[in-house]
């Protein structure tokens, strides 16, 4: 458990953007973690959400609050995901 753990920390620091999958009725709480860890470092994350259901606690939010704020943006779809990204790339 503790390898996975370190592997997965090391690709975090290594990483300059992170791609998040945000979708389910919560975001899963290892995302959660690791949104929140690379945030904390200054890096950009995009968040991909396609899940209709809303899972944040105040109205027009589409997941938690600190997940929100800290996503650069929340795109809902992979084309759009990839023209966030080619504008932050290029």
């Amino acid at each position: 458990m503790q390898e996975i753990f370190q592997a997965n920390l090391k690709a975090l620091n290594e990483a300059d953007l992170m791609v998040a999958m945000l979708d389910g009725s919560q975001v899963d709480d290892g995302t959660a973690w690791e949104v929140g860890f690379f945030f904390s470092q200054g890096k950009k994350v995009l968040g991909l959400r396609t899940d209709l259901r809303r899972a944040g606690e105040m109205e027009g939010a589409r997941v938690n609050l600190m997940i929100e704020c800290s996503c650069h943006s929340i795109s809902e779809s992979l084309e759009e995901l990839l023209d966030r990204m080619q504008r932050l790339i290029y």
